[in-house]
């Protein structure tokens, strides 16, 4: 969770690494997926923090909520506040839906068309381990664990839990299909 700028700076650097990119700013006509993670980001902090002058505090919450609803309406993402931990790389814009309640660790690698949910109970949605790739179309719903380093195919519907970390889940319903190999673009160290 970002509650002071020294935790924004963090989760920035480390969300842009993640990304891949060694430029300082966006570049105007491109970096979509980057400018959202940064209004996301800045969201939270304006949102956790208890830093600053209220009224300021406030008026930046709102400029940033505003810039998160607008990419988040462009390009078809729905990541809410304090969902996600530091190292978010989102492939492509696309629909992307994760629930309220879902809670993702560190260097989620993810893909378009990715549905992270409830299944029946409206409070119990999906706690996901560190260093997970998720592919494209996968579903992922209901209370549910998945561990760390695990890779979820393209298409697959995840119903159950996954406590065997570094494997390779997929098909419908989701079952190991490799139980050798989990998440192939692991990043050893973003620091």
């Amino acid at each position: 969770m970002i509650k002071t700028k020294k935790d924004l700076k963090y989760y920035l650097e480390q969300d842009k690494k993640s990304l891949g990119i060694k430029r300082k700013k966006p570049k105007l006509f491109s970096d979509d997926v980057w400018k959202f993670e940064i209004a996301l980001r800045h969201r939270e902090y304006y949102m956790n923090s208890q830093e600053g002058i209220k009224i300021v505090k406030k008026i930046k919450y709102y400029y940033w909520t505003l810039k998160y609803h607008h990419y988040s309406v462009k390009y078809g993402f729905y990541i809410p506040a304090n969902v996600c931990r530091e190292g978010l790389q989102i492939n492509h814009t696309g629909l992307l839906v994760i629930n309220d309640n879902a809670r993702i660790g560190k260097n989620l690698d993810i893909h378009q068309g990715v549905n992270i949910g409830i299944n029946i109970d409206p409070n119990k949605a999906p706690r996901i381990g560190d260093n997970v790739f998720i592919g494209p179309g996968a579903k992922i719903f209901g209370d549910i664990e998945i561990a760390d380093n695990i890779a979820i195919a393209a298409g697959s519907v995840v119903n159950k839990s996954f406590t065997t970390p570094n494997v390779t889940i997929g098909g419908v319903p989701a079952r190991v299909i490799n139980s050798s190999k989990g998440n192939p673009y692991i990043k050893e160290s973003l620091e």
